[in-house]
């Protein structure tokens, strides 16, 4: 299907995900929504290793965003899940993804690990992905 905002992309697929921990505010840093707009998808991980309260398993680094213009910078943002830098699911948080309260993020796109595994597989039916559109 094309996507009638975008007229060279096309939507493969769609999934639940979360954004920040319940603000909407877009400038306030850890907490608030992904800002709107163009991201470049700068690096895939299939194995990242961010530490015990970093970005673990599959992931993709879309970079830094400004919410608006001349308004604050946000920083290292990436699409992930909840897991073990080896893609499995740990025993214990941040490791385990427990239901729809994983799904509150530091204003990341964060989806289950079941999707982002289904996500991570359309790299090998469709050319890589260069950006992310968040409207």
């Amino acid at each position: 299907m094309v996507n009638p905002d975008h007229p060279h992309t096309s939507t493969v697929a769609s999934w639940r995900a979360g954004s920040g921990t319940g603000s909407t505010n877009s400038c306030l840093p850890n907490r608030g929504v992904l800002p709107r707009g163009t991201y470049p998808v700068k690096a895939y991980y299939p194995h990242h290793n961010g530490g015990l309260h970093g970005v673990n398993g599959i992931s993709w680094y879309i970079g830094d965003k400004r919410c608006k213009p001349g308004g604050t910078n946000r920083t290292a943002l990436f699409i992930h899940s909840e897991m073990l830098p080896s893609g499995g699911q740990g025993s214990a948080e941040p490791y385990r993804w427990n239901g729809n309260s994983d799904y509150k993020s530091n204003g990341c796109i964060k989806l289950k690990p079941s999707d982002i595994r289904e996500l991570q597989g359309y790299r090998a039916k469709f050319p890589r992905p260069t950006q992310l559109y968040v409207s």
